[in-house]
């Protein structure tokens, strides 16, 4: 049971490795209809609006070990509302607030983990600790280009958090493994005006969780213009290694050799910045190494992330 709660908060940190630092568009020579489809797009919600954010991740998993493939499928949907509260010199501070949490996991037939916020007594033991988030508040600090610059109030919330499966929370949603995953919604702009066909960059590099090495690269580019809303691809690749010294007992002094590609597009409300739905697929491969034995894996993840205001 150990190795499926592993696998299962495995999974989702792979979907937290959030693209951080922004390369300025390369301009081209612009006609007369790229003109007209110029936009500025930055992080731009104002204070007193709230949001909610909505995510649902479908995940298909395959394992080889010791001559027998195992599939694991999951489902995970959470749900955040976004109370904004000032905005400071580019930076806004937004009281972000656990709505909800459902997670389904089926390991090959043989083993299931499910939790719902909405009836948490029906969940998984293992789970139940998910029901210390629901309902609790932290803050969170994004400047113009949507980079999550920290957090407050995180800490708190998880240090009140006892017993074995506290560690599923420290790992999953501490400071760090929680600006990551923000980041993944709103790291998207260039914060300067862009025409349709223009691109940008966004890099990431570090530690994610205290389990592995990530480093990422995200290339955007202004598709369409449709009214109010602008239209990006996402084409990015991804690659985990070991975390140099890192460990984490949940995965008993894992080292990771994966690689992986996440494509997609992202609908953005022009005036606000708000990614108003974002549908991702990341396709991820390579071995995971426990205590000397490989274990090749491949993670395809089907992501679809709504915002909307409140």
């Amino acid at each position: 049971m150990k190795h499926t709660i592993a696998l299962g908060l495995l999974s989702v940190l792979f979907l937290v490795s959030g693209p951080a630092v922004a390369e300025k568009p390369p301009r081209k020579e612009k006609d007369s209809f790229s003109y007209k489809q110029e936009v500025f797009l930055k992080f731009n919600l104002k204070p007193g609006d709230q949001y909610r954010f909505s995510s649902v991740v479908k995940q298909h998993i395959v394992q080889e070990a010791m001559g027998q493939q195992i599939t694991t499928t999951q489902d995970i949907a959470t749900d955040y509302i976004y109370d904004v509260k000032s905005v400071e010199e580019g930076v806004t501070t937004i009281n972000v607030t656990f709505s909800a949490v459902k997670m389904d996991t089926d390991v090959a037939g043989m083993q299931q983990l499910s939790y719902d916020s909405a009836n948490p007594d029906a969940g998984t033991n293992e789970l139940k600790v998910m029901s210390n988030l629901i309902g609790k508040s932290f803050l969170m600090y994004i400047n113009e280009e949507g980079s999550v610059k920290k957090v407050e109030g995180l800490a708190e919330i998880i240090g009140g958090v006892e017993g074995p499966q506290s560690e599923l929370l420290k790992q999953s949603f501490g400071d760090s493994s929680m600006i990551q995953n923000m980041s993944q919604i709103t790291n998207i702009y260039p914060n300067q005006k862009v025409n349709i066909g223009d691109t940008w960059v966004k890099t990431f590099s570090g530690p994610i969780a205290g389990m592995m090495q990530s480093e990422a690269t995200s290339n955007f580019a202004l598709s369409q213009v449709t009214g109010d809303v602008a239209v990006l691809e996402v084409d990015g690749q991804m690659k985990f290694s070991k975390l140099t010294g890192g460990g984490n007992p949940m995965l008993q002094g894992a080292e990771f050799n994966l690689n992986g590609t996440q494509q997609g597009t992202m609908e953005v409300d022009i005036a606000s910045g708000l990614p108003v739905q974002t549908k991702l697929k990341q396709d991820i491969s390579g071995s995971l190494e426990i205590q000397g034995m490989q274990i090749p894996m491949s993670i395809v993840s089907d992501i679809t992330i709504t915002g909307q205001k409140l």
